[in-house]
């Protein structure tokens, strides 16, 4: 994999539409105007322009690198802040103005023997969003055997989306798995429940020792996750991760 260094980009709005029910998260696809080609890796992200002050905002890139003439972005909608209000407002036809790529929270070159190495990716909230894309790019582009998991935790039924993209692709591809925690759900709901790290403990009783760990979410949430992750005797320099704030 080779770096790419970051450029400006000028880019229209394509598409808007929200996720979920609630409207807590907005799905946005950008195409490239000028360059019109974007080189990038799964889990990298962009900055973008928010204001005419120059205030910006960093955002994971929820596409795949072989969709090089724009991006696709998954952005909680929460609040008032500048961010959050700066997407609500954002129409189709819209032109932004990003920096990108960014960032070297990316999957890393196999050490030794790829049938013995697995992958395991753990998110919570939107931190799913670069996972979705490194996942995607695994399994579709590079078509990667090894074993692939993922756990993502989130509060609610009601805030879960890319359920169904999940489940197609564990269909397709039977060396990945994942499970849907939640924090806060339902009376119906029958999976895991509590924290990510709970269903951490409960579902690698022998240990972390032969996997490679993405972990992706906001600060505390990561560091909590990540000691869990070393109880379960994951190597720490197999460990990366991405903190959102």
């Amino acid at each position: 994999m080779t770096e790419n260094k970051p450029q400006n980009f000028e880019a229209i709005v394509s598409d808007k539409y929200f996720l979920t029910d609630n409207e807590k998260f907005v799905y946005i696809k950008f195409e490239l105007v000028k360059p019109d080609r974007i080189q990038f890796l799964a889990g990298q992200y962009v900055s973008i322009k928010i204001n005419a002050t120059g205030e910006r905002r960093s955002y994971s890139i929820a596409s795949t690198p072989d969709d090089n003439h724009g991006f696709h972005l998954i952005v909680e909608v929460v609040g008032e802040g500048k961010g959050a209000n700066y997407f609500r407002r954002l129409q189709i036809g819209d032109r932004v103005s990003i920096l990108a790529p960014l960032g070297n929270f990316t999957v890393a070159q196999c050490h030794g023997d790829t049938e013995s190495h697995k992958l395991l990716f753990v998110a919570t909230g939107s931190g799913i969003v670069p996972l979705w894309s490194m996942i995607n790019d695994l399994l579709v582009n590079y078509k990667d055997q090894r074993q692939i998991r993922l756990h993502w935790g989130m509060r609610s039924e009601e805030d879960l989306f890319f359920i169904d993209d999940l489940q197609r692709l564990s269909d397709e591809y039977p060396n990945f798995v994942f499970d849907i925690v939640l924090s806060k759900p339902g009376s119906e709901w029958e999976l895991c429940s509590g924290h990510v790290q709970d269903c951490l403990q409960r579902d690698f009783v022998n240990g972390l020792s032969e996997w490679e760990v993405y972990v992706c979410g906001k600060q505390q949430v990561v560091i909590d996750i990540i000691q869990t992750l070393k109880e379960l005797n994951a190597k720490e320099e197999w460990i990366y991760h991405e903190k959102f704030t």
